[in-house]
């Protein structure tokens, strides 16, 4: 029997999606763009037993690894911390995050050494310029683009696109949610206000 993951999700509310009433507010991403619907994964990867059996599981998130040696699994700070200490943990790694620098993302706590397997893994990706940004701070702190692993581990994929640049996106559960410039808004338009989401999570889903 096959798991109903985005169920799941949704009976921890880390999915909320937009009922379409004009008296509901929606979301204003980080990006600047507003959306109908937003992704939280926090409560999930708050929970270890969760976390494990989405690694665990048949048809779960351990089924989108790749098979390639893994020595380092790096998450951005701070949405994937956990899930990147949960996949090292399950595949015998070691764990690491990038944090923010300025508009960039710099690995400022760890040290990847010569040809050392590097697998991104991301809670949330939106327009993916988080994880990218991780990249791009993996590879100024020397490690090459080549020992990063072409593939990037999701929980949540709502960006639309299955590749990031040159690598392929893995995700537990694929949501279409849209976004929009905030001038060609149509929940704006409608009268919907939007807040930003992680402190207004109550307004948002109440």
């Amino acid at each position: 029997m096959r798991t109903d993951w985005r169920k799941l999700f949704q009976d921890h509310g880390a999915i909320w999606l937009h009922d379409g009433r004009p008296s509901r507010p929606h979301a204003l991403l980080t990006s600047g763009l507003h959306s109908d619907g937003f992704v939280n994964c926090t409560f999930v990867t708050q929970q270890p037993e969760v976390v494990k059996r989405i690694l665990a599981e048949q048809d779960g998130l351990g089924t989108r690894l790749p098979r390639e040696k893994v020595d380092w699994v790096v998450g951005s700070a701070f949405g994937a911390i956990t899930l990147a200490y949960a996949v090292a943990a399950h595949i015998g790694a070691r764990a690491a995050f990038t944090e923010k620098d300025g508009n960039g993302m710099r690995l400022a706590r760890f040290e990847i050494g010569p040809e050392e397997q590097v697998l991104v893994v991301e809670d949330t990706v939106s327009t993916g310029g988080s994880t990218l940004k991780t990249i791009e701070g993996l590879q100024q702190n020397g490690v090459a683009a080549a020992d990063i692993l072409p593939q990037i581990v999701c929980l949540v994929n709502r960006s639309g696109v299955d590749r990031l640049g040159e690598r392929e996106l893995r995700a537990l559960i694929k949501l279409d949610i849209h976004v929009w410039p905030p001038a060609e808004c149509p929940l704006c338009k409608g009268g919907s206000q939007a807040l930003r989401p992680k402190t207004h999570w109550k307004e948002l889903t109440s």
